[in-house]
């Protein structure tokens, strides 16, 4: 997907079009990705936002070097759920904007996972719970995932920072090497990209931290992200 401003008008996945302070809410969505990321890697072996980690992970396993496996399986394959039904439940006529209904799936699936990860101890004793809660994690970072795809009509990603990397040094060459009226705009990209994964890294070392109380880290992340409906744009509701 390439950067663009046909869209930016009519695509109610562009964080400028459906946030106050974009930029705010791509450091704060990003920085709880890779928070809660790095705690779910470290406590029950997979990844629940990095999902070509996963994918990794699961060939590792499958070849006999990753116990964690199962784990790594039913994260990926509760991301592609909670991705499909988010994206139908943003597409279907509302009263609700297409952000506060995302939004509102991304939280409560978060929340669903904070009780889930108290009731069985973080994972501690591994086995099904940890599978559980990873598919759990999974399925809250795949609404996630749906919440935008662009800001200002330059592509930006949540959770999937392979595709910003590359972004970044496609942004690099057009800004030094390119045409004199796309430079700006890669400079632009470039920032956001920039922006986007600075955030997920410091998400990635205070999750790290969080270990110290993990059973309120996904607690954390829901806390966090409800902050945001305080910056959805008001107005009529988009189908």
């Amino acid at each position: 997907m390439g950067d663009s401003t046909s869209g930016q008008q009519s695509d109610p996945q562009d964080a400028s079009r459906e946030f106050r302070y974009p930029l705010l809410v791509l450091a704060l969505t990003t920085g709880i990705a890779g928070f809660v990321d790095a705690f779910a890697f470290l406590r029950y072996g997979a990844f629940v936002a990095n999902q070509s980690g996963n994918a990794v992970l699961l060939g590792i396993g499958l070849a006999g070097r990753h116990a964690a496996w199962p784990e790594s399986a039913a994260s990926l394959i509760a991301f592609a759920a909670g991705t499909g039904v988010v994206s139908q439940v943003r597409a279907a006529p509302s009263r609700w904007s297409p952000s506060y209904r995302g939004l509102g799936c991304a939280v409560v699936a978060l929340a669903l996972w904070a009780v889930l990860n108290v009731l069985l101890h973080y994972g501690r004793h591994g086995g099904w719970p940890r599978i559980a809660l990873a598919a759990a994690g999974g399925l809250a970072m795949g609404a996630l995932a749906t919440l935008f795809v662009r800001t200002a009509g330059i592509t930006t990603a949540i959770t999937y920072q392979s595709g910003t990397v590359d972004k970044i040094g496609e942004r690099i060459g057009r800004w030094l090497a390119g045409p004199d009226t796309g430079r700006r705009r890669a400079r632009h990209g470039t920032f956001l990209g920039l922006l986007a994964l600075t955030c997920y890294a410091a998400g990635g070392g205070l999750g790290t931290m969080a270990q110290e109380q993990p059973l309120w880290v996904p607690a954390w992340g829901a806390l966090g992200l409800s902050a945001l409906a305080f910056l959805v744009r008001s107005g009529r509701a988009r189908t």
